[in-house]
């Protein structure tokens, strides 16, 4: 064994670290600054990747499910009949919301939120309420949609405003709606999560996803979190084997590498702190606090301004109002690497100028 190896052993907390900081200097996708989808800037960890790749000598096998299950449902301190694995958290909904169709009449959706929200519920359910409730708002306008015969889908952190639920009021949503759907797709970067419903609550479903802070969004891999007759029963809408082995085999790795999963939340929130810092410096902008790993922004002339920094090979998302819960556009800006999320700074403040 090496000494090379045995240092990095040893030291993997700071080899990461030091990788992060590579990043930082150096994007992975410079000089196209994506600022737009949310990924992970700094990639997936090592150790999912070697993963990936050893796992290809032996892809023309099935993968290993309940192996995978019993380490999820034990991340996450509960059974592994708890747990469904999906291809993504975007499927994971879909065929979530197809089974909920079955026995419930409408969903609500506080607004503004992802659109495939939206997209998903109109397949399913004839009735699709948006309710405009982020932004700062109270949920009294949510109260008053709640019915037995109701689903209720949100994110928190919520997509694309960063704002958070807190426990008591899921516990309140839960007596009052049919069953409650919490997108966490950014948890990791939160930090605090609705899990532990589960134990107590039957009409709580958890939606997760490897594609942000685990860097795997190329391998569409995600899960369910809810009671068992719910997981067991959403079971029968999805395939046996839906998600590739490689990509079954590269989310175990990414959930058991804790170090590098904290290098990329250390360092997001840190530029993510920076970013909301330098945008309220300047006149006419408005960034909101964010727990995920983008920022709403406030900005005169959204459309204007997002083509500009287009112009300049700087991919932002325009969030309009067929988001709904809104009748102003704002920009959803990712927090990127250090060095992409300077690049956009300055080009905002040319791009506001001009």
């Amino acid at each position: 064994m090496s000494w090379a190896f045995l240092f990095i052993k040893h030291n993997v907390g700071k080899v990461y670290k030091y990788v992060g900081c590579i990043r930082d200097i150096v994007p992975m996708t410079f000089p196209l600054i994506r600022l737009d989808t949310n990924e992970n800037p700094y990639g997936a960890s090592p150790k999912a990747i070697i993963a990936y790749w050893k796992y290809a000598k032996t892809v023309n096998r099935y993968p290993n499910y309940e192996e995978y299950k019993n380490l999820l449902s034990s991340h996450l301190g509960l059974e592994p009949d708890n747990v469904l694995p999906v291809p993504g958290s975007d499927r994971g909904l879909q065929v979530l919301l197809q089974y909920l169709s079955k026995y419930y009449e409408r969903v609500v959706i506080p607004s503004p939120s992802f659109l495939m929200y939206t997209r998903f519920s109109r397949l399913c359910f004839k009735k699709v309420e948006h309710v405009p409730c982020w932004l700062g708002r109270d949920w009294s306008s949510v109260l008053n949609r709640s019915g037995s015969d109701a689903v209720l889908l949100m994110g928190s952190p919520n997509n694309p405003t960063g704002e958070v639920v807190d426990e008591n009021l899921v516990k309140r949503l839960l007596e009052e709606f049919g069953i409650v759907v919490v997108d966490e797709a950014y948890y990791e970067y939160y930090g605090v999560s609705m899990v532990p419903l589960v134990r107590d609550f039957e009409n709580i479903v958890i939606v997760r996803t490897f594609s942000k802070a685990y860097g795997l969004a190329g391998l569409r891999s995600g899960y369910l979190v809810g009671s068992r007759r719910i997981v067991g029963e959403v079971t029968g809408y999805t395939g046996p084997f839906d998600i590739p082995a490689p990509a079954v085999e590269a989310s175990k790795a990414a959930l058991q590498d804790v170090d590098w999963l904290r290098m990329v939340v250390e360092k997001t929130n840190a530029n993510k702190a920076l970013l909301i810092k330098d945008l309220n410096s300047m006149d006419g902008v408005y960034a909101y606090d964010s727990k995920a790993n983008y920022v709403l922004v406030r900005v005169g002339d959204a459309k204007s301004i997002f083509e500009k920094l287009l112009a300049n090979r700087i991919l932002v998302r325009l969030v309009t109002p067929e988001w709904g819960g809104t009748e102003e556009s704002f920009l959803r800006v990712t927090v990127g690497a250090l060095r992409e999320v300077n690049l956009f700074t300055c080009a905002l403040r040319n791009a506001l100028r001009n």
